[in-house]
C-alpha cells in the first residue's frame, strides 16, 4: 500500500525538559512505521486559553498507511509513554507531551474522537507557524484557505520565537562521547562524521587516506600492493590515533573504526601475509581506544558505486561491484563481533543526510534512541 503524504501533526511540551520529549516523540512515532517526511523549526510560545510556563511547539508531515483512527491511537500511546494522560477535565492543563493531528489529506471528519481538520488549529499561531514552515499550499478542507492565508489572516496576537533547526539535534554526545561511524567504500561515513563534528562541535578523528602512496597503485595492481598497502594504513591509523588523543577531547566523532583493517586486509590479502597481518593487528589493538558507539551504514551497491562515481575520486573510479559485494560482506561479519560496545546499522539508501537537514536529523534520532529503548 503507498504511504499517504499529507498528513500533520502538531507537537507541545511546556513541563520538564521540553526538547527532549519532541524529541523522543518523533523517535516513538518512526517505532511504529511512521515516517517524519517534513519538520518544522520549534518556536517557543506562550500558553493558549490558560497561565502557565511557554511551549515548545513544532509541525511535522507525516507519510503512513495508517487509518485517521489507528494513527490517532498511536499518537495516543506515545502521549502515554512519555507521562501524559489525557483525563477528561475542563479547560487547557501544563503536558509533558501534546501531539494532535491537525489534517489527514482531505478528509473532513467529525465524530465523539476525532475530528478532522483539528478544530480551531486557524486560531493558533503556535500551530500556524510551524504548519506554514512545512507546508504553505496545504488547503484546509472546511475553510478553503491554505496554511499561509490561515496564518496572514491569524487573529491571534502570540508571538511564536523560532529556534535555528538545528535545535533538534538530541544529546548524543552525553551518551556516546567517542562516536565512530563505519561502513563500505562511498556510503558517506566521512560526510557523516563532518556533519556531526559541526553540529556538535566534537573533534574529527578522519581517516587520512589520501596520503597512503600504495592506494591508487593498489587499486591498479591489487596483488602486488596489497601487503604494502594495508600494512601502511594500519601503522597510520595506529600513529594517528596516538596523536589524536593526546589533547583529550570530551567528545569525537571518527570515520573509521581499526578492526576495518582486518576486514579490508581479508580480502586483499593471500593467505600466509594475512596471517602475518593479523599477528600485527592484534599485537596493536588491545591498547587502543575503544569507541562508546559504532554506526555502522551501509547501502546497496548500486548506491555506492554512484556515490564513488559522484565523489570523483581518480583512483577510485575501477573499483569493481564484485569487490564492494565481498567488503560489504566482511563488514557484516565485523558487525556481528561481540564488542564491549553497542551497535547501530542503518540502511542509508534513501536518505541524503548530506543536503538534507530533515534527514540528517532522522539519522541523529535513530542513534539518540538507543539510549532510552
Amino acid at each position: 500500500m503507498t504511504k499517504k503524504q499529507h498528513i500533520f501533526i502538531s507537537l507541545g511540551s511546556n513541563q520538564g525538559d521540553r526538547l527532549d520529549y519532541l524529541i523522543r516523540a518523533l523517535c516513538l512515532l518512526e517505532g511504529h512505521d511512521i515516517g517524519i517526511s517534513s519538520l518544522s523549526r520549534i518556536y517557543e510560545t506562550p500558553p493558549w486559553g490558560f497561565e502557565s510556563t511557554p511551549f515548545y511547539n513544532a509541525c511535522a508531515g507525516l507519510q503512513t498507511d495508517l487509518s485517521p483512527y489507528d494513527l490517532m491511537e498511536v499518537l495516543l500511546k506515545v502521549e502515554e509513554r512519555l507521562g501524559r494522560s489525557r483525563a477528561k477535565a475542563n479547560g487547557y492543563a501544563p503536558r509533558t507531551i501534546d501531539l494532535d493531528l491537525l489534517g489527514y489529506e482531505d478528509l473532513i471528519l467529525s465524530t465523539e474522537n476525532l475530528t478532522l481538520p483539528h478544530p480551531r488549529l486557524e486560531l493558533r499561531n503556535f500551530v500556524l507557524y510551524p504548519l506554514e514552515e512545512i507546508a504553505k499550499t496545504w488547503m484546509h478542507p472546511l475553510l478553503q484557505k491554505t496554511s499561509s492565508e490561515l496564518k496572514q489572516q491569524s487573529i491571534d496576537s502570540a508571538i511564536c520565537k523560532p529556534f535555528p533547526f538545528s535545535f533538534w539535534s538530541p544529546p548524543i554526545f552525553e551518551h556516546y562521547p567517542y562516536t565512530v561511524i563505519e561502513g563500505n567504500i562511498g556510503v558517506g561515513k566521512s560526510t557523516l562524521a563532518k556533519k556531526m563534528g559541526e553540529q556538535y562541535q566534537a573533534a574529527l578523528l578522519l581517516e587520512a587516506f589520501v596520503d597512503n602512496p600504495y592506494l591508487a597503485p593498489f587499486y591498479q595492481d591489487p596483488k602486488k600492493y596489497a601487503l604494502p598497502v594495508e600494512t601502511f594504513f594500519l601503522k597510520d591509523r595506529v600513529d594517528q590515533a596516538a596523536e589524536f588523543w593526546k589533547n583529550n577531547p570530551n567528545r569525537v566523532v571518527s570515520d573509521y573504526f581499526l578492526n576495518k583493517s582486518l576486514v579490508f586486509a581479508a580480502q586483499n590479502l593471500k593467505a600466509d601475509d594475512f596471517k602475518v597481518y593479523q599477528e600485527a593487528f592484534l599485537r596493536v589493538v588491545s591498547s587502543q581506544k575503544q569507541p562508546s558507539l559504532l554506526v555502522y551504514l551501509y547501502a546497496d551497491v548500486s548506491h555506492l558505486l554512484k556515490q564513488i562515481k559522484k565523489r570523483g575520486r581518480s583512483y577510485e573510479q575501477d573499483i569493481q561491484e564484485e569487490y564492494l559485494m565481498k567488503i560489504g560482506q566482511g563488514y557484516d561479519h565485523l558487525i556481528q563481533t561481540d564488542f564491549p560496545f553497542p551497535i547501530l546499522s542503518l540502511a542509508v539508501d534513501d536518505l541524503n543526510f548530506e543536503s538534507d537537514e530533515v534527514a540528517f536529523q532522522r539519522i541523529l534520532r535513530k542513534i539518540y534512541k538507543t539510549t532510552f529503548l
